[in-house]
């Protein structure tokens, strides 16, 4: 059982993480970004001040759609008009920089998407994000950031140059292929962990991972 303060930790982090899938619902609701970013703010003001995520119940069903349901009913609301008049000042929720928050909407946005489908890709690229972040951490760690630049484009579906990478490592082609294929091998690990977590016991994983997937078949 963790401790009040602990929760509130555990909470603080859950917000940094998934704010920009809200971010994204919202910003697809109003043309404002700067209206959307103060209604982010505030639907995250409340998560903290109500400890709305604590009813979250994994037997129940995925973390995703529970947030989505919620951000969807604070926006039906008329708490929803009123933070919008805020126009920031104060403390704010969670550390949101508005031009990376824009960026990665207009960068990820599809222009016939609706809201819930706005969220669900913001929700998808986070998730893979969030597993890149990671695998980047271990391999800074062992001071081979290096070595996961030169691999990095076989997450993004693009061919390795064998050859550059044996030059820069200073290793021969099969031990630059053999990186290759653990350096993938563990971020599909990564990604699994990150899944799971969002995920009640009884979620397949391997569903949730096709569904992600189906997000930017589209």
């Amino acid at each position: 059982m963790l401790s009040q303060d602990d929760f509130s930790i555990a909470i603080g982090v859950i917000c940094e993480k998934y704010w920009y899938p809200v971010y994204a619902f919202i910003r697809r609701r109003c043309s404002d970004p700067y209206q959307a970013e103060d209604l982010t703010q505030a639907f995250f003001e409340k998560v903290l001040a109500r400890r709305m995520f604590r009813a979250a119940d994994p037997d129940k069903g995925r973390f995703r759609s529970y947030v989505l349901a919620s951000v969807r009913n604070f926006m039906a609301s008329h708490f929803a008009a009123a933070s919008s008049q805020r126009q920031g000042g104060g403390q704010r929720a969670l550390p949101i920089d508005m031009l990376v928050a824009e960026d990665l909407y207009c960068r990820n946005r599809t222009t016939t998407s609706s809201p819930e489908e706005e969220f669900d890709r913001a929700w998808a690229i986070t998730l893979l994000e969030t597993a890149i972040d990671r695998l980047r951490d271990e391999y800074a760690q062992k001071q081979q950031l290096q070595r996961f630049e030169l691999l990095m484009p076989i997450l993004q579906s693009c061919p390795l140059d064998y050859a550059a990478i044996s030059n820069a490592l200073e290793i021969d082609a099969a031990a630059a292929r053999k990186a290759a294929s653990r350096f993938r091998q563990r971020y599909g690990q990564l990604l699994r962990e990150e899944i799971s977590s969002t995920l009640s016991e009884t979620d397949d994983i391997e569903e949730e991972i096709c569904w992600i997937i189906g997000r930017f078949a589209r």
